[in-house]
C-alpha cells in the first residue's frame, strides 16, 4: 500500500544499515520505479579525493538492487541506468559494465555501450581493471547482428587505444627550457596496466582475428600509428620522419623478445597476428591491407609488410617485394635488418634470377661493394684506423649484405662472395641481422605444394590434370607446423611450371587449352591467366588469340549470387567461385593496355570484346552491395577493388591504348561509348552502383577528351542530380581526383558546382569527407577565379557564394586562405602578372573580413617569392596586429623572416618585434629557436635607424620578460 512505500522510504532514509541492507538484499523490481521517482537512481557518486595522493571510489548500492534485477526487468533497469546522472567513479561504470555483459536479450546490453565506452575512457580505469569482463564483452557482441558486431569494434577501439603521457603539458613545458633534458620523453600508456592489456589482447582482439581479421586489422593499425605518434612531441614529427625506433622497443614481430610485458610489443604483435589472418581468411582484402600498410608513415608498418611478404611470397607479392627492394636506398649505408633480409633471401630463392633483371642486380650489388668508404671509416675509428681493420670491416659487411642475394649473385659477384665465405668457418644467419635474437626462432611460415616443382615437371599433362582434380589432402607438415602443403601452395607450383614448360610448348599448351572444362578447381584457371599476364608483361604477344580465347572462357563463368547455406570458394569442385579468376582477366587485361607493354593494335577488337563482358555482367560484390572494406564506406576505394568496376577504368584507359597505337589524338574510340551506353541512363546493361559513380566521376575528364560531345551530352548521367548520394559520389570523386580543375570543362559542370553550393550542409554523406569534400570544392572555385571565370564578388562570383555558405564554419576559410599561399609558394619565382594582381586582391578581400583563424594561416604566402618581398612583409604585419601567428609555422616564418633581412632590415625587425609581443601574451605555446632569431636582434640592435633599434630592443625585452635568458648576451 502507499502507506507501506512511505513506512519503507522513511526507514531506509533515517537509518544507515536500513539503506545498506535494503539495496543489498531486494530482488523485487516493482521498487524500481518507486525509488526511481523518490531520486534514489539520479546521481551516483563521484571519485572522492582523500589527501593529494589517494581517491576514493564508493560503494553505491542502488546499482547492485538493479544489478540483481537485471534479469528479472532488463528493459526497466537499463531505462533507468539510461537516466543516471554523468559519473566518474569507476567502481560504478564497472559495475554497470557488467550489467551489460549479462542483461538479455543482447538490443538491452547494446544500449548501455556509452557506458561501457566511459569505463574504458575513465582516467581511473586502471584504478578499478576488468580485462576480463572486456574480453567476454567483445565477445559476446562480436557477431550477434551486425549492430553488435559494430558495437563490438567501437570497443575495442577504444579498448586498444592509448593515452597521451599524463604529464606531455608538464614535459613540453622543460623540454622548451632544455632540448637536451631526459625526463622530457613522453610515454604514452594503454588504459589499463601492462598485464591487463596484454589479456585484452591475448584473449580478445586474438580469438576475434578468425571473425573479421581485416577490420580489426584496421583498428589495430590506428592505434599503433597513434600510439607511435604519442611518443613525440609535436615540433619532433618533422624530424623523426618515419623512424620510430621500433626495433628497440619490438625486437621481432613474430614473439615477444621480452620476460616481462611490454604494452607497445604486445599491440604491435597482436596488429601481427592479426594480419597473418587476413591473408589466411580473406584473401580479397590482402591487397587492400597492403595499401593500408603503405599508406601509415612510420617504420613499423613497413617491417610488417617485409614480415607478411616472407611468409607469403606467392605472385601477389611478387611486384610488393620487387617494389621494396629496388626502392631501398642503403643498400651500402646500412646492414639489412632482419625483416628485410628474410624477405630478400625468400623471394630470391623463390622466384630465381628471373626475379630480378642482371642490370638491377648489378647496380645493388656495386653500391654494396663500393661501401664503406677508407675515409668514412676512419672517421668512425678514428686513432684506431689501420688498414686490416679496416678490410675486415668491409669485408664483413660485403657479406652480410650480400648473403640474402646468394642464390641470384652471378659472374665477379658470385666469385667475390665465395672469397668472403672461404674466409669465415661459420656460415651467416638471420641471426647476424639486427635486432637478432639468439634462440627461440621460428621458421619462416610458407605454404607448399604437394609435390616439388621438379616432381610435377616429371608429370605428363594427363597425370598433371588428374593431379589436380585429385590431391585435396590440406595439412600442416608434419616436421614444420609453420609450413602448411595447401591448394594455394600447389597452383603456386603449378603456375611455375605451366608458365616455364607448357606455355612454350605449342602442343602442351593446346592440351591445356583443349582441356580446360577439365579442370575442377577455379585456382588453377587463375594461375594460368597470372601466367600469361607475366608473358604479356615481358612484351611476349605472339599466342595472343589463344590466351584471349583463355580469357573468354574465364569469362563465360558468371559471378554466382550469394545463396545461404552454399559456401563459394575457388578451391571447391562442388561451388566453386570464379570471382578470382574473373579479376585475373581483368588484371591480364589491364597490362595489355599499360605504356610500358602497349600490347599491338591487332588485339583491338578482342580486347574490346573481353571489356564488354566484363562491364557488363553481373558482379555479386557490386550488385549485391559487399563490401571490400568492412568498416568504412569508401566507395572509390570499393571500386577500384571489384572487378566491374575497375573494367570500367579499363575501358577509359583502352580508349588511350587506341589512340596511342594509331598516333592519332583524335581518333574515335566507338568501342567505348557503345559499352558505356549499356551501362549509363536507359542502357541494358545492369544499373550503376556508388562504387561505379565514384570511378566515373573520377575519370570523367578523361571520358569527355575521348569524345566531347557525347560527354557533354550524357553528363547528368554521370552526376544525377536526382540522385544526391551517387552524385556526391560522382562529383566528390571528380573534384578529389581532378585536384587541377580543367578550365574547357567548367561551362558544361557549372550547374554541378552551383548545385554543390546549394547542398553544401548535405555533404555529411559516409563515403566521402564531407570537410575535404569542401575544401577541395573551394580550392576548385579560387582556381576559376584566379584564371579570370567569374570575377571576386558579386552575384556571378561562385567563390564569394562559397564563403557565404561557409560562414558558421570558418575553418574552411583558414583551408582556403592556407591552400592559396601554399600555391603561390609552388609557384616558384615568375608569375603572370594578371594572376599576381588576382592573389593580392584575394588577400585584401580576405584580410577586410579580419578572421583571425584565417589570417593565422599566411606562413606560406610569406614564403612566396612570386611575391613582391616588401608587399609580404608589411602583410605579414598587418595581420600580426590582427593575430598571432600559427604556432606550428613560427619557426619556418622565423627562417623566412631571416631570409629578407638583409635587403629589408626595418620591416623585418618590425615584425619580428610584434611577433614578440604576441609570444609574451602566449608564452607557453610558441617556442623561437635562438639560433634562428639573433641575427635579427643583432641586425636590429646595430641598425643606423632608431626606429629599427627601438623595435629591436623591444623584442628582446619581450623575450627576457618570458624567461628567454638564452638571449640575455645580445648587445646593443
Amino acid at each position: 500500500s502507499e502507506s507501506d512505500v512511505e513506512r519503507m522510504l522513511s526507514l531506509i532514509e533515517r537509518r544507515g544499515a536500513n539503506f545498506v541492507f535494503f539495496f543489498s538484499h531486494t530482488t523485487d523490481a516493482a521498487w524500481i520505479p518507486v525509488l526511481k521517482e523518490k531520486g534514489y537512481f539520479a546521481q551516483p557518486p563521484n571519485v572522492e579525493p582523500v589527501d593529494d595522493d589517494r581517491m576514493n571510489f564508493p560503494f553505491w548500492g542502488p546499482l547492485l538492487y538493479l544489478a540483481r534485477c537485471s534479469a528479472i526487468d532488463p528493459c526497466r533497469v537499463v531505462d533507468t541506468i539510461l537516466n543516471f546522472q554523468d559519473t566518474d567513479n569507476p567502481r560504478i561504470l564497472r559495475d554497470v559494465s557488467e550489467i551489460a555483459l549479462k542483461v538479455e536479450p543482447i538490443e538491452q546490453s547494446l544500449r548501455l555501450k556509452d557506458w561501457v565506452q566511459k569505463y574504458l575512457r575513465s582516467p581511473y580505469s586502471s584504478a578499478w581493471p576488468d580485462s576480463n569482463l572486456i574480453v567476454k564483452l567483445l565477445n559476446r557482441w562480436a557477431g550477434a547482428s551486425s549492430d553488435a558486431t559494430d558495437e563490438a569494434l567501437e570497443l575495442m577501439k577504444v579498448a586498444v587505444s592509448f593515452k597521451a603521457d599524463l604529464e606531455s603539458k608538464a614535459k613540453q613545458a622543460r623540454r622548451k627550457a632544455d632540448r637536451e633534458e631526459v625526463t622530457t620523453l613522453l610515454e604514452p600508456l594503454p588504459r589499463f596496466d601492462e598485464w591487463e592489456y596484454h589479456e585484452i589482447l591475448e584473449k580478445g582482439i586474438r580469438p576475434l582475428s578468425e571473425w573479421k581479421p581485416y577490420r580489426i586489422a584496421q583498428i589495430l593499425i590506428n592505434a599503433t600509428a597513434t600510439m607511435i605518434r604519442l611518443q613525440f612531441h609535436q615540433d619532433e614529427l618533422e624530424r623523426v620522419g618515419s623512424k620510430d625506433y621500433s626495433t628497440i622497443w619490438c625486437r621481432r614481430l613474430d614473439e615477444s623478445s621480452r620476460d616481462y610485458q611490454d604494452s607497445k610489443e604486445n599491440l604491435v604483435l597482436a596488429l601481427v597476428f592479426v594480419c597473418e589472418k587476413v591473408h589466411e581468411k580473406e584473401q580479397g582484402s590482402v591487397a587492400v591491407l597492403d595499401q593500408v600498410l603503405r599508406n601509415q608513415r612510420w617504420d613499423i608498418f613497413t617491417r610488417i609488410r617485409q614480415h607478411l611478404y616472407t611468409l607469403h611470397i606467392n605472385e601477389q607479392t611478387k611486384p610488393w617485394i620487387r617494389e621494396m627492394i629496388l626502392s631501398h636506398k642503403d643498400y651500402g649505408k646500412w646492414q639489412h635488418h632482419f625483416e628485410f633480409q628474410r624477405m630478400i633471401r625468400l623471394a630470391c630463392e623463390k622466384f630465381g634470377a628471373d626475379f630480378l633483371t642482371k642490370a638491377e642486380r648489378e647496380r645493388i650489388f656495386d653500391t654494396i661493394i663500393s661501401e664503406p668508404s677508407e675515409q668514412s671509416f676512419r672517421d668512425w675509428v678514428g686513432d684506431r684506423f689501420t688498414e686490416e681493420l679496416f678490410e675486415e670491416k668491409r669485408h664483413r659487411f660485403h657479406r652480410v649484405q650480400l648473403s640474402p642475394f646468394a642464390s641470384v649473385l652471378f659472374g665477379q659477384y658470385a666469385d667475390y662472395f665465395q672469397e668472403l665465405q672461404a674466409q669465415e668457418e661459420e656460415p651467416v644467419t638471420d641471426d647476424d641481422y639486427a635486432p637478432y635474437r639468439s634462440e627461440g626462432a621460428r621458421g619462416a611460415g610458407e605454404e607448399r605444394s604437394p609435390k616439388s616443382a621438379d616432381e610435377l615437371a616429371g608429370m605428363s599433362d594427363e597425370e598433371l590434370l588428374s593431379f589436380l582434380n585429385e590431391w585435396e589432402n590440406v595439412r600442416r607438415d608434419s616436421d614444420k607446423w609453420w609450413v602448411e602443403i595447401s591448394f594455394a601452395g600447389f597452383a603456386q607450383a603449378f603456375e611455375s611450371t605451366f608458365k616455364e614448360l607448357i606455355l612454350p610448348d605449342e602442343s602442351r599448351l593446346h592440351y591445356w587449352i583443349d582441356n580446360r572444362d577439365q579442370i575442377e578447381r577455379p585456382i588453377y584457371v587463375r594461375t594460368m591467366v597470372s601466367a600469361i599476364h607475366e608473358r604479356v608483361k615481358a612484351k611476349q604477344f605472339d599466342k595472343l588469340d589463344q590466351w584471349f580465347d583463355l580469357c573468354e572462357w574465364v569469362l563465360s563463368h558468371p559471378d554466382q549470387p550469394r545463396k545461404e547455406g552454399i559456401n563459394r570458394s575457388e578451391v571447391s569442385k562442388e561451388y566453386p567461385d570464379w570471382e578470382s579468376s574473373r579479376r585475373a582477366v581483368g588484371d591480364f587485361i589491364e597490362m595489355c593496355l599499360e605504356k610500358d607493354v602497349n600490347a599491338p593494335i591487332s588485339a583491338r577488337s578482342q580486347l574490346a570484346s573481353l571489356l564488354e563482358m566484363l562491364c557488363t555482367q553481373y558482379d555479386r560484390q557490386l550488385d549485391e552491395g559487399e563490401p571490400v572494406f568492412l568498416d568504412q564506406d569508401d566507395q572509390l576505394s570499393e571500386a577500384i577493388n571489384k572487378t566491374r568496376s575497375r573494367a570500367l577504368k579499363s575501358l577509359v584507359d583502352f580508349g588511350y591504348w587506341v589512340r596511342r597505337q594509331l598516333e592519332d589524338d583524335e581518333a574515335d574510340t566507338p568501342e567505348v561509348f557503345a559499352i558505356l551506353e549499356k551501362r549509363i541512363g536507359s542502357g541494358s546493361g545492369p544499373p550503376l552502383t556508388l562504387p561505379e559513380y565514384a570511378l566515373l566521376g573520377m575519370r570523367y575528364i578523361g571520358i569527355w577528351g575521348l569524345n566531347k560531345e557525347w560527354a557533354t551530352e550524357r553528363k547528368k548521367d554521370f552526376f544525377p542530380k536526382e540522385n544526391l548520394r551517387a552524385w556526391v559520389e560522382a562529383f566528390g570523386n571528380f573534384l578529389k581526383y581532378n585536384p587541377r580543375p580543367y578550365k574547357p570543362t567548367f561551362d558544361i559542370l557549372r550547374n554541378d558546382f552551383e548545385f554543390a553550393l546549394e547542398n553544401i550542409e548535405k555533404f555529411k554523406i559516409d563515403s566521402l569527407n564531407p570537410i575535404k569534400l569542401i575544401d577541395t570544392l573551394g580550392e576548385h572555385l579560387f582556381i576559376y577565379y584566379l584564371w579570370g571565370v567569374y570575377p571576386l564578388t558579386g552575384d556571378n562570383s561562385l567563390l564569394e557564394r562559397f564563403y557565404k555558405k561557409t560562414e558558421k564554419n570558418r575553418n574552411r576559410w583558414s583551408h582556403l586562405f592556407d591552400y592559396v599561399g601554399r600555391s603561390l609558394k609552388n609557384s616558384g619565382r615568375q608569375l603572370e602578372e594578371a594572376l599576381r594582381q588576382r592573389s593580392i586582391e584575394f588577400f585584401n578581400w580576405r584580410f577586410d573580413k579580419k578572421e583571425p583563424s584565417e589570417l593565422k594561416e599566411f606562413r606560406f604566402w610569406l614564403e612566396a617569392e612570386c611575391l613582391d618581398a616588401q608587399w609580404r612583409l608589411s602583410a605579414y604585419l598587418q595581420i600580426l596586429h590582427i593575430s598571432g601567428p600559427e604556432n606550428i609555422g613560427v619557426y619556418t616564418q622565423i627562417n623566412t623572416l631571416r631570409g629578407m633581412l638583409e635587403e629589408h632590415t626595418a620591416l623585418v625587425v618590425e615584425c619580428f618585434a610584434k611577433l614578440t609581443d604576441y609570444v609574451v601574451k602566449n608564452r607557453s605555446t610558441v617556442y623561437i629557436e635562438p639560433d634562428k632569431a639573433k641575427p635579427i636582434l643583432q641586425a636590429g640592435l646595430h641598425s643606423d635607424d632608431a626606429a629599427v633599434r627601438a623595435n629591436a630592443e623591444r623584442a628582446r625585452e619581450n623575450l627576457l620578460r618570458c624567461g628567454r635568458f638564452d638571449f640575455l648576451d645580445e648587445e646593443n
